[in-house]
């Protein structure tokens, strides 16, 4: 039995994504946690996830549920001018199935819309019960990401407390049909437990679920062959073992072959965005090209999450990794926030060399991450 414990977030919500480079391939933007990191503030417990790792994850029993969020937001909102679009939330999943939780983020998008903020939201879940915040399908500035790691068996190994592959398709298709802009995260992908779960037909099972996407009436794909840790993390669920360690043990399972592949080809590597273990950078690239020719062929667009340039595995024309505008809102009338025209969020890249930006803003045009004080 989960113990759901409401607590009040002590600070201002407003960070940035911490990269600094002038290729970041991520947009600029506000992230609201809906909870502290930790093992035990996302239920869905997957085995490659990264929150568990951190050094800020909150070791507490119980599941902490931020309670104060709008009234933090709102205070920081009218000192604002400008306002980069809010992604909810990277840490934990955002639309777990905790009426606690959903409560709180209904009263987080309720303000986000009533201010005209952009905002993004990545889940595993059903965000279905947003529709019951006034306006939240006919809002335009907004896009909605749904995680699919992998066909049905691998979600059923990596991902088993988050609903299955089935539950989330109709979600998506849920969406697709209000006309909500969709996204499927196919991340992270890892080819040695596909090709010990389903052997040489295993490229095809990809193909097979960029044909499910593009039937279900998505736009956009994104994708990444995972970042992991080989720290140990001493949680209940986690034994002790980081989750490098984690997804060895799964392919292990299933052929102790390309468990020592896994082991051979998942090298350690330092970049700009961080650091941890990832598939060797020629196997990656290879496979993120014939993704994205499998998910172009279908009319969608294509983007990797942070592992590669822009320029050697997205396509061409899109805003960022994220496919769709998320743009950045000005304000105007009744204090209420208005979409910038020409914005993308990705200020360094998009407005790289303008004298005068659509945000009117030129010390935006930066790889840095934001500072609040920079937007009032």
């Amino acid at each position: 039995m989960v113990n759901i414990r409401l607590i009040a977030k002590k600070s201002s919500t407003f960070h940035d994504f911490p990269y600094f480079h002038p290729h970041r391939k991520c947009f600029h933007c506000w992230i609201i946690n809906v909870t502290p990191p930790g093992p035990n503030q996302c239920l869905h417990q997957c085995l490659y996830c990264y929150a568990r790792d951190s050094i800020y994850s909150n070791y507490s029993p119980d599941t902490l549920i931020y309670n104060n969020l709008p009234e933090l937001v709102e205070k920081d909102l009218k000192k604002l001018t400008i306002c980069p679009p809010v992604s909810i939330s990277n840490i934990s999943d955002p639309c777990q199935d905790i009426p606690e939780l959903k409560t709180e983020v209904k009263r987080l998008v309720r303000l986000l819309i009533s201010y005209g903020v952009s905002f993004a939201i990545t889940t595993k879940g059903d965000p279905s019960f947003l529709l019951e915040v006034p306006g939240f399908a006919e809002y335009e500035p907004k896009l909605i990401a749904v995680t699919v790691e992998g066909t049905p068996e691998i979600l059923q190994l990596i991902s088993p407390k988050a609903p299955p592959f089935y539950a989330r398709m109709l979600a998506i298709n849920k969406l697709t049909r209000l006309g909500i802009r969709t996204v499927v995260r196919l991340d992270p992908v890892f080819i040695h437990l596909l090709q010990a779960l389903h052997g040489e037909d295993w490229f095809r099972k990809v193909a097979d679920l960029i044909t499910t996407f593009a039937e279900s009436g998505v736009r956009h794909v994104i994708s990444s062959t995972g970042r992991l840790s080989k720290k140990a993390v001493h949680g209940e669920f986690d034994q002790g073992k980081g989750s490098w360690q984690r997804v060895h043990d799964i392919i292990h399972d299933y052929s102790p072959p390309l468990a020592e592949k896994f082991a051979e080809e998942y090298l350690y590597e330092k970049s700009w965005v961080g650091q941890g273990y990832m598939l060797r950078r020629d196997l990656r690239l290879d496979f993120h090209r014939k993704v994205k020719v499998l998910v172009e062929s279908k009319g969608m667009t294509y983007a990797t999450c942070q592992e590669l340039p822009a320029r050697l595995s997205d396509s061409r024309g899109i805003p960022h990794c994220e496919g769709m505008p998320l743009p950045f809102t000005r304000k105007g009338l009744g204090d209420k926030f208005y979409p910038i025209a020409g914005c993308t969020a990705n200020c360094h890249i998009s407005c790289k060399g303008l004298r005068s930006p659509p945000c009117g803003r030129p010390a935006l045009i930066t790889g840095k991450p934001l500072k609040i004080s920079s937007l009032r």
